[in-house]
């Protein structure tokens, strides 16, 4: 099938590239150009491109023929569901916010770093992973978050915006790190076992295995 000429639409969002033209209208999706992700635009979530055509027609009831998705991912180079999995378990928390996706405030353990935006859910983690120790002494409020993802690849990852907090020139990453994690969550008190093991990537910041 040909298509016709398309106008492909670039435009910045939270500093991150969003594209967008008349196919992915058509099917209410964008792409962030520096995650390689395919964003629904009805859930604010990425999807990967396996799962594209599945997920708008039982989300959504949305047709996306296999001429639509060839010519939306084709040369694109979007990230596998391999990738995005890695992505999800070896990422701790974002350097900023991903753009196209969905931001909200929460609650976050000092314990683990696990993050969820409704308090209940977040004293039935206390229950189940910590062995019911009281959760309101151990939790931060008004964290902002983002879940890049649905169903069974939904995590809630903690944003930390390098833009807000003033860090001192020449410093090294690993202090650079801490000043972000200390000003950013306002902790009442630092978890210096847990920062040890944070080390700055691009996009995002991963925990040292």
């Amino acid at each position: 099938m040909t298509f016709p000429l398309i106008v492909m639409v670039r435009y910045f969002q939270r500093n991150q590239l969003i594209v967008e033209d008349e196919q992915l209208r058509k099917i209410e999706c964008v792409i962030n150009e520096k995650m390689k992700w395919i964003i629904c635009r009805r859930c604010d979530m990425a999807v990967p491109p396996d799962y594209i055509q599945t997920h708008l027609s039982q989300k959504h009831r949305i047709y996306c023929s296999d001429d639509t998705l060839d010519f939306v991912v084709s040369g694109r180079g979007l990230m596998s569901l391999d990738s995005i999995i890695a992505f999800r378990e070896d990422t701790t928390a974002l350097e900023a916010a991903i753009g196209g996706i969905l931001t909200c405030n929460g609650h976050k353990c000092i314990e683990c770093g696990h993050c969820m935006p409704v308090w209940g859910s977040m004293t039935d983690h206390f229950v189940k992973h910590h062995n019911g120790l009281d959760s309101k002494d151990r939790t931060e409020h008004g964290i902002e978050m983002q879940a890049a993802f649905g169903g069974r690849l939904k995590k809630w990852f903690e944003i930390i915006d390098r833009s807000t907090v003033e860090v001192e020139e020449n410093v090294s990453p690993w202090k650079a790190v801490k000043v972000l994690l200390v000003k950013n969550r306002r902790r009442g008190r630092a978890s210096t076992e847990r920062e040890e093991n944070v080390r700055p990537v691009t996009g995002f910041v991963a925990r040292t295995r």
